[in-house]
């Protein structure tokens, strides 16, 4: 994991494409707090999609990695941005736990 804590953003699992998470199909998407993110090219970030362990506990999907603009084949379908994720790929953030 890297030292300093990077950006948290919504994003719908869902528009999950290989090593490619839909951000958003506008120029923004929400931080943690609701806050509006600007996108740019470049910006490192978590994406989190909130979900549940089979007890119902919340562990939350996530995956980080690098924003860039969606490639031509997702834009067709609305997406703006996308993160390409990093080498860790998508995991339950309890799995960040049991492995530090």
């Amino acid at each position: 994991m890297t030292e300093s804590k990077t950006m948290r953003v919504r994003a719908d699992f869902n528009g999950l494409f290989g090593e490619l998470l839909c951000l958003s199909h506008k120029d923004t998407c929400e931080d943690t707090d609701g806050n509006l993110v600007t996108l740019q090219t470049g910006m490192v970030l978590t994406a989190f999609d909130e979900d549940a362990d089979e007890h119902g506990n919340r562990d939350d999907l996530i995956a980080s990695g690098v924003v860039e603009p969606s490639p031509r084949w997702l834009r067709c379908n609305g997406s703006r941005w996308a993160l390409r994720i990093d080498s860790h790929g998508v995991r339950h953030e309890s799995e960040l736990q049991s492995s530090s």
